[in-house]
């Protein structure tokens, strides 16, 4: 059995990592929910709503084409964005997340709101195989990949959800993004590189995941990784995805490099990549 450094087996150290990712997110979502639940239960109360990150988002999916088709939203956080997916005329709206408080708030909106939307409260790493070829999209959102040990097992989980000819369909942070600083951070230069681009191992952070609230707090620990552009387009072509696409932005979706944008330095903080089955 293959078992890593600290002698544990990859599935053991997976679930490690998930379960204390897991932690972290439950610490949270209180505090996300305490400033934007509110908010969104009155917005999504509006028939047809939609919301996303960012505009990309919405040409890629009004190219692709929602209209009628099966998608499951891996890390769904609150499901909004799956919401929004339904009311742009999705079919079947299935969101998995790893957070039962996520889940719960997600439930609860879709059932308020009257939106057809089914949540899972699963580690990705867990879904149930009877939801195998059962899609025609898989979608996942920024901050989804940072999370994830193990790309190659994630992205066959990706791809058995699917129908053939189905499509994985990402819009996600920019690994380059990461070797910047953040914007919390207290140095002048915002385009000093001063992390590595390559790692082999998960950043540990104790740092505040409240990207809505900006509140600062000691955070349950976190493991994050920074997996690199030719890791994540790897790891889709030894899962057999064909990819049909992809675009890199100068638009931050992660929340933390805001200020890199604003001084339009053409640099890449965002990219859409869609895969076909």
């Amino acid at each position: 059995m293959d078992r890593g450094k600290n002698g544990k087996t990859m599935k053991e150290n997976i679930k490690f990592y998930t379960n204390k990712n897991k932690e972290a997110w439950n610490e949270v979502m209180p505090k996300h929910q305490a400033v934007a639940k509110e908010e969104y239960d009155t917005l999504f109360s509006n028939p047809g709503y939609v919301c996303f990150t960012n505009p990309n988002s919405v040409q890629i999916i009004e190219k692709i084409n929602v209209k009628n088709k099966n998608i499951i939203h891996l890390c769904c956080n609150n499901g909004i964005e799956l919401m929004s997916l339904k009311n742009m005329g999705a079919n079947r709206c299935v969101g998995i997340d790893i957070s039962e408080i996520a889940i719960i708030e997600a439930n609860e909106r879709a059932k308020k709101c009257k939106i057809d939307c089914e949540f899972i409260c699963s580690d990705v790493y867990d879904i149930s195989e009877e939801f195998n070829n059962s899609f025609d999209i898989v979608f996942i959102t920024s901050g989804c990949i940072g999370w994830i040990p193990d790309l190659e097992r994630f992205f066959n989980i990706g791809f058995n959800l699917l129908r053939i000819n189905g499509i994985i369909l990402m819009h996600e942070i920019h690994p380059f993004s990461e070797m910047l600083p953040f914007d919390n951070a207290n140095i002048e230069n915002r385009l000093q590189i001063i992390e590595p681009y390559f790692r082999e191992e998960a950043i540990v952070e104790n740092s505040s995941l409240d990207y809505v609230g900006n509140t600062e707090y000691i955070a349950k620990t976190q493991y994050w990784f920074v997996h690199t552009i030719s890791s994540i387009i790897m790891a889709l072509i030894k899962n057999s995805f064909k990819i049909e696409y992809f675009s890199e932005h100068t638009q931050d979706i992660s929340a933390g490099h805001k200020k890199q944008e604003k001084l339009d330095a053409k640099i890449p903080l965002s990219f859409i990549l869609a895969g076909k089955k």
